[in-house]
């Protein structure tokens, strides 16, 4: 148990720098440029999560769900990155070819196309700095995977600073500072971990390749979909709207991002440990004692994030004041995202990767439906109900599918708690009288607790058990 709770906090420690990091990037940017040159930014993050979604073609999955099974760990990774790498070839001369274009698209010109030349150079970085934290994490190395993400969120942040403060302040300057950045973190990365990447086409095992591409391939399909989920709100906003209304929007999805501390976190000490325990044959308890418990304390901090929203708006420039009527049903990303990685167990571990397609289909097609209905009239306001509501959809269609193919659990109470979330966070939109949504928000936080007071009994019992359950109490 100690073990278990040590690698829990190292990873913590990551996970807290670079969310720490990232909200410290959020003053700084706010404070130097308007909500409409933040707005463009946006639109090169838009470009950043795109190819994080695309070009790994699902091998990072396949290398983490091979892991423990393929006994030689460097073959298994100059193996998984091959295709990749080929891939991001194609990509990046994509990218090149049409950089004036994809320019004019992103950011209302194409003066700015070297800008996407930086970007299909930082490709490679991407694919780098991806399956070597995944190594290190599945090795169970959280201190240094830890360092390493501080790393790299550090050298983004200090690169922001210096180019605003000597240069101009426009989105372009927080583009080049970003790219910039990430690659002096990566490439340091790279350094460390040189005999790891040490690759020879030779050496790979060529039996492993339909392996990972049965697993991973389906897994990419669902990702670019899922892309599209991820995307579609900025789209629609770039659209229907102006690049002011996106800058308030991606300030407000920064802010609901602080959730993410907790989603990381959990992910990276998660996904090691849940595939131990399958391989051992661990009773079921063990795993609803963690999706309950994720449950439980990321609705506290959903709640908090609602309650305190006033105070965490200050570290906004105040033409960003709006922001905080926008991020309450973003909160729903990472909250959903981190629950449903608890109870789609079953899609993971009888490989039945081809599933993650068809939720990704669900969870796109109500985001497109709400984005339709909600943007072109509301906005920003519209765009965040639209992806709380698609995340919600995505979970919930990950949790179904799962149960159906395995014997898994029951998730009565994560339904319960969702739909009082969304309550609270439709009254946060609605509401702006300080004292009586402090007042809702309160009440709803006190109704969680109450849901989840077995499961904080059951806790208590495990940890402080009497001598002759103690055994029991140690494993939970």
């Amino acid at each position: 148990m100690k073990a278990l709770v040590k690698r829990l906090m190292q990873f913590a420690i990551g996970s807290l720098g670079s969310a720490i990091l990232n909200l410290m990037t959020i003053p700084v940017i706010t404070f130097f440029i308007t909500p409409e040159e933040y707005g463009k930014t946006s639109m090169f993050m838009l470009v950043q999560t795109l190819l994080i979604c695309v070009i790994y073609l699902g091998y990072d999955q396949a290398f983490a769900r091979e892991f423990y099974e393929y006994p030689n760990k460097k073959k298994l990774f100059s193996t998984a990155m091959i295709v990749p790498f080929m891939f991001s070839g194609v990509v990046i001369g994509c990218m090149c070819w049409f950089a004036k274009p994809i320019s004019a698209f992103l950011f209302g010109s194409d003066v700015y196309h070297y800008a996407v030349y930086l970007i299909a150079a930082s490709i490679p970085f991407l694919i780098f700095e991806r399956f070597l934290f995944l190594y290190i994490r599945m090795q169970n190395k959280a201190l240094e995977f830890s360092l390493f993400n501080i790393l790299v969120k550090l050298s983004i942040l200090l690169c922001t600073i210096f180019f605003l403060t000597f240069f101009s302040h426009t989105f372009i300057t927080v583009v080049y500072a970003t790219i910039i950045g990430q690659v002096i973190g990566d490439a340091i990365l790279m350094i460390r971990n040189v005999r790891i990447l040490y690759m020879n086409p030779i050496k790979t095992d060529p039996d492993l390749y339909p392996r990972l591409a049965k697993f991973g391939l389906p897994i990419a399909l669902a990702t670019v979909i899922y892309s599209l989920f991820v995307i579609i709100d900025k789209l629609f906003i770039r659209y229907f709207c102006d690049f002011e209304q996106l800058g308030l929007y991606t300030a407000a999805f920064k802010i609901a991002s602080a959730l993410l501390i907790l989603q990381t976190t959990f992910s990276n000490f998660w996904v090691p440990t849940a595939y131990e325990w399958y391989k051992k044959q661990k009773p079921m308890h063990y795993f609803k004692l963690v999706s309950d418990s994720i449950m439980f304390l990321i609705a506290l901090l959903f709640m908090g994030l609602l309650l305190f929203k006033g105070v965490i708006m200050m570290i906004l420039s105040p033409e960003y004041s709006q922001a905080q009527y926008i991020f309450p049903f973003l909160c729903f990303y990472p909250l959903m995202m981190t629950v449903s990685d608890t109870t789609n167990l079953g899609i993971v571990f009888l490989k039945r990767s081809s599933l993650n397609i068809l939720v990704s289909i669900i969870a796109l097609i109500v985001s497109l439906g709400m984005n339709f209905l909600l943007v072109p009239s509301y906005g920003a306001i519209g765009a965040s109900i639209a992806t709380g509501s698609a995340y919600i959809a995505f979970f919930l269609a990950r949790t179904y599918f799962s149960m159906r193919i395995w014997k898994g659990f029951s998730v009565k109470s994560h339904l319960i708690t969702t739909l009082l979330l969304v309550v609270a966070a439709s009254l946060n939109i609605i509401i702006h009288t300080v004292w009586l949504i402090s007042i809702i928000n309160v009440v709803a936080l006190l109704c969680i607790v109450i849901i989840y007071i077995p499961l904080l009994r059951k806790l208590y019992q495990s940890f402080y058990a009497k001598p002759t359950t103690q055994k029991r109490g140690i494993e939970v």
